[in-house]
């Protein structure tokens, strides 16, 4: 009868060990699983940009259709900001973190902390250095194309001729390379127009602030080309308040957000921007970090889509 108990003892622990081995060998879930819901954290430029405002509403409808929990962090277009929001979700151990970044070489620290922590990050917008992914485009032919517009129309109405400032953000490399393109395409249609000055601006209020003070010492200032439409809306006040509302004026942005779109529109001074799809660029970004984290960095870049916006096209993107 001993015998028996013993075995019968021996029999339990066995498929008690068996159980605990099996149970031990099951493999944890990776994010994404079901049942698992991802986190991920978008730390923008600056949520005063209408440009991110629609990025970021793009965003929120993929995140809400693909069951992500996303949470947004202004930027304010500075560096502190942005290292206190990665510092944050590092801390809180999310899958992913998409950065649009206000300085690369500053925050390139950060990106490496955070995949360090096993979070992926992906860039958007600008480039960092070593992200899971980079969404964004070639800066220097964005900026081509809106030097094109500025240019034809000085071709085809100033004679050729025209004194040019460009509205620039000198902090981010890839800005300068829309920065050099936009010069670059003015003057490869009108390589008579002179470019007088490239202050840094590229806000509403340092756009208009750089235009009154380059029309103080350059009265004949009747081009402008600005890193996005916020600036060049800033200088659009500048020139209207300074009654430079001619033929001989040329704004040019760059976002086609809605109010540079119905400035477009009215058939004024302001004569072009650039599309790059915000709200669809939006929602390729939530995607993007949905698969870098289930399947590993991309290596290639994922390109958003870019048109040029004049008044001959302008209506197809205000009924988008």
């Amino acid at each position: 009868m001993k015998k028996i108990i013993s075995l019968m003892l021996i029999c339990v622990l066995a498929f008690s060990l068996v159980a605990c081995t099996q149970e031990g060998e099951k493999p944890s879930k990776t994010p994404g699983d079901t049942g698992e819901k991802l986190r991920m954290g978008y730390i923008t430029m600056d949520l005063g940009n209408p440009y991110f405002v629609r990025v970021i509403e793009g965003m929120k409808e993929k995140a809400k259709e693909l069951d992500i929990e996303l949470t947004i962090h202004d930027g304010k277009s500075d560096v502190e900001p942005q290292i206190k929001a990665m510092e944050d979700l590092i801390t809180q151990k999310v899958d992913a973190i998409i950065l649009s970044a206000n300085s690369s070489e500053a925050l390139n620290p950060m990106i490496q902390e955070a995949k360090s922590a096993g979070i992926k990050v992906i860039a958007a917008n600008a480039e960092v250095g070593d992200p899971d992914a980079f969404i964004g485009s070639i800066e220097y032919d964005n900026g081509f194309q809106a030097g094109e517009i500025a240019g034809e129309y000085i071709r085809d109405n100033l004679n050729g001729e025209a004194k040019v400032a460009i509205l620039k953000l000198g902090t981010i490399p890839a800005a300068l390379e829309r920065t050099r393109g936009q010069r670059e395409g003015v003057l490869s249609i009108a390589p008579n127009a002179k470019i007088v000055a490239e202050p840094e601006a590229s806000t509403r209020e340092l756009g208009l602030n750089a235009i009154e003070t380059l029309l103080q010492s350059n009265p004949d200032l009747n081009v402008v080309l600005g890193i996005n439409d916020d600036s060049v809306l800033g200088a659009y006040q500048a020139m209207m308040s300074a009654g430079k509302d001619g033929k001989d004026i040329v704004l040019v942005g760059f976002d086609a957000i809605e109010e540079a779109l119905l400035k477009i529109k009215e058939g004024g001074i302001y004569r072009g921007t650039i599309d790059i799809a915000p709200f669809e660029s939006g929602k390729v970004i939530i995607e993007t970090a949905k698969k870098v984290v289930k399947d590993g960095p991309i290596k290639e870049l994922i390109e958003f889509p870019v048109t040029k916006v004049t008044p001959e096209n302008v209506d197809k993107f205000l009924n988008k």
